[in-house]
C-alpha cells in the first residue's frame, strides 16, 4: 500500500510540474515573429521619413530662406531670376534624407545645416551655369584680385584647368549663396602659402 500511494505522488508530482511548466511557457512572452519585427521596421521608418524633398525648407531653416530675399546675396538672384527653389540646387535626395534622419515635426529647430554639398556638376547642368571653360574664362578676364608676390595675376576661372590638382576645387570654394563670396585669393593661399602661383615652390618634386 505504502508503494501504490508513493507512486501516486510520484505521478501527480510529474503531472503537476507538467501543469506548471505548460503554464510558465503559456505566459512567456512571444518570440519576435517577422511581422512585428516588420512593424518596428516601419515604425521608424515612420520617424525617419518625416522630412521629404518637396517640403517647404524654410519652415524649418527660416535664416536660408532669408537670404533668398536679401539683393546683397546671390541666393537673391537665384530665386527671383532663375526662379530656383532650395531643391534646385540642394538635390542629393539620398544625402538629404540621410542628415534628416530623427527630425520631427515637434522636435528642435536646427540651429545650422547639417553638412551637405552641392555638386559642380549641379551648377553646370543644362540652363544653369552650363558655359564651357572657355566662356567662364572670359567672364573672368577683367578679374585683378588674384596677384601673388610676384606680379603674376591669375584668371579665377582658368585655375582649375592648370594642374591635376587644381581640378578639386569647386564652386562652392569661392562662391557662397547663403553669404558674401568668399575671398577667393584665401582659397589660393590654402595651397600657395608662400604667395607664388607657381607648383613646387615649396616642396620640390622628388
Amino acid at each position: 500500500m505504502k508503494k501504490i500511494n508513493t507512486l501516486k505522488a510520484i505521478i501527480t508530482g510529474a503531472v503537476c510540474s507538467g501543469l506548471l511548466c505548460f503554464a510558465v511557457v503559456g505566459c512567456a512572452p512571444e518570440a519576435k515573429t517577422q511581422e512585428d519585427a516588420q512593424a518596428e521596421k516601419q515604425e521608424e521608418q515612420a520617424v525617419e521619413s518625416f522630412w521629404s524633398i518637396d517640403m517647404e525648407c524654410g519652415t524649418c531653416h527660416a535664416d536660408k530662406k532669408a537670404t533668398t530675399e536679401d539683393a546683397s546675396l546671390t541666393a537673391c538672384t537665384h530665386a527671383t531670376q532663375a526662379q530656383a527653389t532650395c531643391i534646385t540646387c540642394h538635390d542629393d535626395e539620398a544625402a538629404l534624407s540621410e542628415v534628416h534622419v530623427g527630425a520631427t515635426a515637434s522636435g528642435p529647430m536646427p540651429v545650422k545645416l547639417k553638412a551637405t554639398t552641392v555638386e559642380k556638376e549641379t551648377c553646370q547642368s543644362a540652363g544653369c551655369h552650363d558655359q564651357s571653360a572657355e566662356e567662364f574664362s572670359a567672364l573672368t578676364l577683367h578679374i585683378d584680385t588674384l596677384v601673388d608676390v610676384d606680379g603674376t595675376t591669375a584668371n579665377p576661372h582658368d585655375v582649375m584647368t592648370l594642374t591635376a590638382g587644381h581640378k578639386d576645387i569647386t564652386c562652392l570654394d569661392c562662391h557662397s549663396e547663403h553669404a558674401q563670396d568668399y575671398d577667393e585669393a584665401m582659397v589660393c593661399v590654402s595651397c600657395h602659402h608662400m604667395g607664388k602661383y607657381e607648383c613646387n615652390t615649396c616642396h620640390e618634386a622628388a
